[in-house]
C-alpha cells in the first residue's frame, strides 16, 4: 500500500469516527440555505480514444474566464489548453523553453483584469497574454527559486499593478513560524499584511525531515478574486472552531466585507488521533533510524516527536477548501461525514448571506464555477482523470 493510500485510509477512519460521534449530522457550517442539485451535462476525456489535449495522467486545474472559456493546466507541463464553453478546443498557450512566453513548467495561472498570466517554475517569472493568447510581456522575478517544500513562496500578480505575496518558509531554526500574507505594488517592496499563516503545516521533525502528512486543514485559507481584484480569506480558531470568518479585501488590502458563519466543532476522537500518530511514525521511522545510526542529534522519542510535529488539534477544520466566482459568490467546502472524495458546499452570495447548498456527485471535485455551471474533475474505473460539467438545478430537476 502506498503512503497516499495509507493516508486516505486513516482519513476515512477519521470521518467514520466523526459520523459515530455526530449522529445524523451532515453539515458542519450552521446556515439556513436551500439545497441545489448538480446535474451532469458534459464529459471530456472519459474514453479510450481521446485527443491529446484531453489525455490526463493527473487531475487538471481548471479556471474560467469572463466569456465562459475554460483554461486547463495539468501538473508539471509548460503549456495550458483553452476550451470553449461547450468543451471544444480553442488553442494552446505557452510551450517548453526559456524564451518569451515559454516555461520550464507552469506553476500557477490566473487573471489580472482581463489579461491571462502564467507563472514559470522554479524562477517565478510571470508571462502575460491577451484574450487571443498572444504574449504581451514577461515580468522577471529576481527572488530566490521557489523549491518545495522548505523554500516555497508565493508571488502572484493582481490587477492594477498590485501583487499578492507569501514569503518563503525556509528553515527557521527548525521551528514553525507564522508568515505574513501580504499585498502591495509589484514595483516595490512596500506591502500590507492581510493575515498570518504557518510557514509549514506538514509533519516536521527537527533533525529528521518533513513529510506531506497532516491531520486536518490549518487556517487561514485564501483564494484570489478571479479577475485579480482582491483576496478572500477564510479563518477560524483551530482550538475551538465555532465560527468561520470570511474576509474580502480589495487589491489594496482594504477590507470590503466580513462575514461570520457559525460552525459545529467536531472533536477528533482519541482513537483517531492514535491512528494519525501511528501513521506518522511509519512515515518517519526509516529517516529517524538512519539519522540516529549516523550519529545525528534526533529526538529521544519518535512518538513524542510525531505528536509535536503533526499539528494535531482537538477538532477537525470546519472548511476544507474554497472557491470564488466572478459574480462575487464564495463556495465553502465543508468537512463532512460523506465519502472523502465527495464534498458538501455552502454558497455565500455577494452580500455574505448563504444562498444555497450543493453536494458534489460521488467522486467529483468542483474546481471552477461559471454562474450555474460547475466544472469538475473525476476519475474513471481505471483511475484516469477526466473533466465533467455540471449544471445547478432545483432538487429533483436532473433528467
Amino acid at each position: 500500500m502506498s503512503d497516499t493510500q495509507r493516508f486516505w485510509n486513516v482519513v476515512a477512519m477519521a470521518l467514520a469516527a466523526i459520523a459515530l460521534h455526530a449522529g445524523d449530522a451532515v453539515s458542519q457550517l450552521v446556515t439556513d440555505a436551500e439545497p441545489m442539485d448538480a446535474c451532469e451535462v458534459l464529459r471530456l476525456g472519459d474514453g479510450l480514444d481521446v485527443p491529446e489535449w484531453l489525455a490526463f495522467t493527473r487531475a487538471p486545474g481548471l479556471m474560467v474566464d469572463a466569456t465562459g472559456r475554460v483554461y486547463v493546466r495539468e501538473g508539471q507541463v509548460a503549456e495550458i489548453t483553452v476550451l470553449d464553453s461547450d468543451g471544444s478546443y480553442v488553442r494552446t498557450i505557452g510551450g517548453k523553453g526559456e524564451g518569451p512566453g515559454e516555461f520550464v513548467f507552469i506553476r500557477d495561472m490566473g487573471f489580472a483584469g482581463d489579461t491571462l498570466w502564467l507563472q514559470n517554475w522554479p524562477m517565478l517569472h510571470t508571462s502575460f497574454f491577451d484574450s487571443a493568447g498572444v504574449h504581451l510581456k514577461t515580468e522577471a522575478d529576481h527572488g530566490p527559486p521557489s523549491v518545495s517544500p522548505q523554500t516555497q513562496r508565493t508571488s502572484i500578480p493582481l490587477a492594477g499593478g498590485r501583487g499578492f505575496y507569501i514569503p518563503a518558509s525556509g528553515p527557521h531554526d527548525e521551528a514553525r513560524v507564522r508568515l505574513p500574507i501580504t499585498v502591495g505594488s509589484r514595483s516595490d517592496e512596500a506591502r500590507d499584511t492581510l493575515v498570518f499563516r504557518f510557514d509549514d503545516t506538514n509533519m516536521s521533525i527537527a533533525g529528521v525531515g518533513v513529510w506531506a502528512f497532516s491531520a486536518t486543514v490549518t487556517p487561514p485559507i485564501h483564494r484570489i478574486d478571479p479577475e485579480g481584484n482582491g483576496i478572500v480569506i477564510a479563518d477560524w480558531a483551530p482550538d475551538r472552531p465555532e465560527t468561520v470568518t470570511i474576509r474580502r479585501s480589495d487589491e489594496y488590502g482594504r477590507l470590503t466585507r466580513e462575514t461570520a458563519i457559525g460552525a459545529t466543532p467536531r472533536p477528533i476522537p482519541s482513537s483517531v488521533k492514535r491512528e494519525f500518530i501511528e501513521e506518522g511514525m511509519k512515515k518517519a521511522k526509516g529517516a529517524y533510524e538512519s539519522a540516529r545510526q549516523s550519529g545525528q542529534e534526533v529526538p529521544g522519542s519518535l512518538r513524542a516527536a510525531v505528536e509535536e510535529g503533526l499539528l494535531l488539534p482537538d477538532y477537525y477544520a470546519p472548511v476544507r477548501s474554497m472557491l470564488v466566482t466572478r459574480a462575487g459568490r464564495i463556495w465553502l467546502r465543508e468537512t463532512t461525514t460523506e465519502d472523502i472524495h465527495e464534498g458538501q458546499w455552502v454558497v455565500l452570495g455577494p452580500n455574505g448571506e448563504a444562498e444555497f447548498r450543493v453536494t458534489a456527485p460521488h467522486g467529483a471535485v468542483f474546481r471552477a464555477i461559471d454562474g450555474d455551471r460547475v466544472w469538475a474533475t473525476r476519475t474513471n474505473e481505471v483511475d484516469v482523470p477526466f473533466i465533467v460539467l455540471y449544471e445547478l438545478v432545483r432538487p429533483g430537476g436532473c433528467g
